[in-house]
Formats: structure tokens, C-alpha cells, sequence
């Protein structure tokens, strides 16, 4: 006793981190607390005034617990072992295992409602980001629908002027066919002509001959 009406009690906290997962993470807590309060505090006596707070709190708090019902501080004081336990997950737990009283609002964890509303939020947004499959392809952008449109442009101008000049060799190439055809004819006919002026001229040599002969058998000459 100390202080006037301030009481100090010792305690001996004894603890098992070989045997037990929860003694365990306790001491590795408790440890450090305990050096974070000696870094952080300023001067000693605030410090040992913080160390003082935290111990009763702790114990109260426990033994609070204890008096209420002791299979419910045995849980909690056992659920330490889990760290990323949180506060709606362990109230659900303890509605499970019937450690609260009956009636006791419990509600969902606050993780788990979470977690339903960022899958919606995230569902919303796949379906505004994503296209929709039938919907026709988005239109591009100007300058690659400008660069598109000039190449192509570009492209129809090239291949009419190799239009033009197949066409301008085509007509040539008719015109010279049509030369060469002529030429051809013309040559065909000259000797045709020649020789039908020969066979008349022989047929005319012939007649005369054979009107002489038959005027000599006549005695004519």
C-alpha cells in the first residue's frame, strides 16, 4: 500500500509459450507493449502511470469477464491465439456457442459485409468497363481513322493510274494487231490478183487457139 488510498497488487502471470499458442502470443504482445511504452514515453513517472492503466484494465476487464461467466472469459481469453481474429467475428462465435445471453443482437461480421459489398461494387464496374459482345466494335480514334483514310486514298489514286496505263497499252497493242492484220490481208490478196489475171490471159490464149484450129479444119486458111 501506497500513496494514501492507492493500493498496489502484485501479480504472477504464469505463462506456458512452449504449451500454448495463446501464452505464447501473449508474451510476444505483452513484450512488445512493453518496449513501444519505453521508447514512446517522455519522462518515467508517465510511463509507469501508462504501464499502471494498462494492467488494470487488463485485469479488470478479466476478471469482469470471470465473474459474469467464466466459459466465456476462457474463450475469449483463449481466441488471443488468433490474430487476425477480429471483434463481430468473435461476438458471432460466442452467439454460436451459446456463451451469450439469449436475445443478444448479433450481427454479421463486418468483413464479411464488406467483402459482399466490394464484390457488387466490383461487379458494377466489370460491367461498365467491359464491352458488351454484341454491341459493334468502338470506332477509333481520329487520327488513326484520318491516317487510315489518307493511305487508303493514296492507295485507289496509285492503282488508277496503273489502270490508265494499261488501258493506253492495251489500245496500243489493239491498234498495232489491227495494222498487222491489214498488212497481212493486203499481202494475201496481191498474189490472188496476180494469178487470176494469169488464168485469164491463158483462157483468153486458149479460146483463140482452139476457134483457130477449128477454122483451119474448116479450110478457112
Amino acid at each position: 500500500m501506497s500513496n494514501g488510498q492507492t493500493k498496489r497488487v502484485n501479480l504472477t502471470l504464469h505463462l506456458n509459450p512452449g504449451e500454448s499458442q495463446a501464452d505464447l502470443r501473449t508474451v510476444a504482445k505483452l513484450t512488445q507493449w512493453h518496449n513501444s511504452l519505453k521508447q514512446d514515453a517522455g519522462e518515467r513517472d508517465e510511463a509507469a502511470m501508462q504501464m499502471r492503466a494498462f494492467h488494470r484494465n487488463v485485469y479488470l476487464a478479466g476478471l469482469q469477464l470471470q465473474l459474469l461467466s467464466p466459459q466465456l472469459c476462457h474463450h475469449v481469453a483463449e481466441s488471443i491465439s488468433r490474430e487476425h481474429l477480429t471483434l463481430p467475428e468473435l461476438v458471432a462465435e460466442l452467439a454460436r456457442c451459446e456463451l451469450l445471453p439469449e436475445g443478444t443482437p448479433v450481427s454479421a461480421p463486418a468483413t464479411e459485409d464488406f467483402s459482399k459489398q466490394q464484390l457488387k461494387q466490383l461487379e458494377l464496374l466489370l460491367k461498365k468497363a467491359l464491352p458488351d459482345p454484341v454491341s459493334a466494335a468502338p470506332a477509333l480514334p481520329q487520327s488513326v481513322s484520318q491516317e487510315m483514310s489518307e493511305g487508303m486514298q493514296a492507295e485507289f489514286v496509285h492503282l488508277r493510274n496503273e489502270l490508265e496505263s494499261v488501258r493506253a497499252l492495251l489500245e496500243k497493242q489493239n491498234l498495232q494487231l489491227a495494222q498487222l492484220r491489214r498488212s497481212e490481208k493486203a499481202a494475201a490478196q496481191e498474189p490472188s490478183r496476180n494469178g487470176n489475171a494469169e488464168e485469164i490471159a491463158l483462157a483468153e490464149i486458149t479460146t483463140s487457139t482452139e476457134k483457130m484450129k477449128k477454122i483451119r479444119q474448116k479450110g478457112i486458111f
